[in-house]
């Protein structure tokens, strides 16, 4: 009820304007105390959740449709699914309960601060198929500096994001898909990448992975980004064919290598 008469009061006012902007803070702490920090009751894509409710912009009840019917017509339940840039746990959220209790989500995420807000996440939707990997993806196990602004999920890996005012650049531990793989022996049956232009050196260093297991594999592109990755579309291509892989598009009138957007990688 209090969120109901909320969103009229903003709607009123308008999503931006200078008192909605001044009051959220206080109104999200009001909420979060009224919920005795367990988040308030939400649903992304019709799957009922709990989130902090900070997260509930970044969250939307609606999350990019398009690769969620697919993902929905892809994994069944006892699936492993690697979540690679996990962030806040919209998708671990949503994968958790796809798998269902014999399944299990394997959830990358490099930033400290999300990582915070994913953990918590995780805990008040008691998804105990879900486990962390406190750590980025890419080509070759190590460290990397990261871009953080505290846990909004916009920070970048190579080079800030410009999108933000203020960053902390730290150093975050580097996994791969490959050394996971073999450490765990959790073979993942669909990857979920979302990593802010460093999606190819993750397919890079899931090499292995990739050819002898062939995962269903979901890339949200960022070619706008590549060259803070060290990256560009010859790299691209070169390692989609070394790979026997190719992108379709999830989004009509994309061009995968060129436009930003969400793709499979399937063989030919």
């Amino acid at each position: 009820m209090i969120q109901a008469l909320a969103q009229k009061v903003s709607s009123r006012l308008g999503r931006e304007s200078k008192l909605v902007t001044a009051a959220r803070p206080v109104y999200e702490r009001a909420l979060n105390a009224l919920t005795f920090g367990r988040g308030i009751a939400w649903s992304i894509n019709g799957i009922p959740c709990r989130i902090d409710p900070r997260c509930r912009s970044a969250m939307s009840k609606a999350y990019d449709p398009e690769a969620v019917e697919f993902l929905r017509e892809t994994i069944r339940p006892g699936s492993v699914c690697y979540d690679i840039g996990a962030n806040l746990g919209v998708y671990a959220i949503q994968f958790s309960s796809m798998v269902g209790p014999s399944g299990k989500v394997v959830a990358f995420e490099p930033n400290p601060y999300t990582l915070q807000m994913l953990r918590h996440h995780v805990a008040i939707n008691h998804l105990a198929n879900v486990h962390i990997v406190e750590a980025a993806a890419g080509d070759a196990p190590g460290s990397a500096d990261f871009y953080a602004e505290t846990w909004s999920g916009m920070g970048r890996m190579g080079a800030p994001n410009l999108r933000l005012k203020e960053t902390e650049r730290i150093t975050v531990p580097v996994t791969t898909v490959d050394q996971q793989v073999a450490q765990t022996g959790l073979v993942p049956d669909l990857m979920l990448i979302d990593v802010e232009g460093f999606e190819i050196a993750v397919l890079d260093g899931a090499r292995n992975t990739l050819r002898q297991h062939q995962p269903v594999v979901v890339v949200e592109m960022h070619p706008n980004v590549w060259a803070s990755a060290r990256t560009d579309r010859n790299r691209a291509e070169s390692l989609l064919r070394d790979l026997g892989l190719r992108a379709s598009t999830l989004l009509p009138g994309r061009d995968p290598p060129v436009d930003h957007g969400l793709v499979v990688l399937r063989k030919p």
